[in-house]
């Protein structure tokens, strides 16, 4: 029987080092005003062009992510697969606006659907449709207050074609995969494309 009270087998995993530098991140981020200024002080940083990468990357970012790669993640995988926790690889990119990007994005979420199928780690996928579209184009498509120009039209489709190349991947591989909800004044176009997709891939053929 689980005891979830016992943290000595919830945090097996962890070395004092690793609770230790936990606990004061979460110390130090459950203050908003230390939040706020943090913030401030980082786009600053950023900014003048100082090196503060390698402290976030040592601190956040390794508390929250495995890597910036697939492969840089495979430590992580492995160590985690070893006591029976699954790894879900989320390349969590959003904000740009080059068609270009979007497709780089759209290819690097199959890949980790690829490694997903080769790894039992890995139980299922899950993708943000805001790293493979542009958040105004969302917005407008589910407020529907005004009519999609021809252009927007065109680069709605091009989304929905990513979202399909994603989804046969998956159903080609036999991942199950996830779309990611979003803010609320988006989700209308996201739902009608999951549904869309559930209909589609519950048949056998897989359409791209």
């Amino acid at each position: 029987m689980l005891n979830f009270n016992d943290t000595k087998v919830a945090f097996k995993i962890k070395s004092n080092t690793d609770l230790k530098r936990a606990y004061w991140l979460f110390r130090i981020i459950s203050s908003p005003a230390v939040v706020k200024i943090g913030k401030f002080l980082m786009i600053i940083a950023l900014k003048l062009r100082l090196p503060v990468n390698f402290i976030v990357k040592r601190t956040i970012f390794k508390q929250f992510c495995g890597g910036e790669t697939i492969s840089e993640c495979d430590k992580t995988i492995k160590e985690l697969g070893t006591h029976q926790i699954g790894t879900i690889l989320d390349y969590s990119v959003e904000g740009k606006m080059r068609e270009d990007d979007f497709d780089q994005t759209a290819k690097i979420i199959i890949q980790t659907i690829e490694k997903a199928a080769s790894e039992k780690s890995i139980p299922f996928a899950v993708f943000k449709i805001t790293g493979i579209s542009k958040f105004s184009l969302l917005e407008k498509a589910s407020e529907k207050k005004e009519p999609l120009t021809s252009l927007e039209e065109k680069k709605l489709n091009l989304v929905k074609y990513r979202i399909n190349e994603i989804c046969c991947k998956a159903k080609q591989l036999g991942v199950p995969v996830f779309i990611d909800a979003e803010e609320s004044w988006v989700q209308d176009i996201i739902d009608q494309w999951a549904f869309e997709m559930m209909l589609l891939y519950n048949k056998e053929k897989c359409i791209v």
